[in-house]
């Protein structure tokens, strides 16, 4: 083959399959329109109120789960209070 120090070798292999081109697929139902979130601007304005001293009150409460720990506050409702981390719900008696 003559092959010697610094010359350069030409590899030639045969390719097996490499399939036809497909054709363009036609899909018959639109795209999923995916939920946009709703950013709502200085949110933690809803959690705690100052007062005139400074003393810093919660407006809502903290989940008392395990899984969320402290600074997870639950949703108020007019019937309910939800965690929205963990599903936790404590429903109010009408009375």
């Amino acid at each position: 083959y003559n092959i010697q120090k610094e010359s350069t070798l030409h590899l030639v292999l045969r390719l097996r399959g490499g399939g036809k081109k497909r054709k363009k697929k036609v899909y018959t139902t639109p795209k999923k329109i995916k939920h946009k979130r709703k950013k709502t601007k200085m949110a933690v304005l809803k959690y705690y109120k100052v007062d005139k001293d400074g003393n810093i009150e919660r407006l809502r409460r903290e989940c008392p789960s395990d899984t969320c720990g402290a600074g997870v506050f639950m949703a108020s409702m007019p019937d309910r209070q939800y965690c929205g981390r963990c599903h936790l719900t404590y429903v109010f008696d009408k009375q």
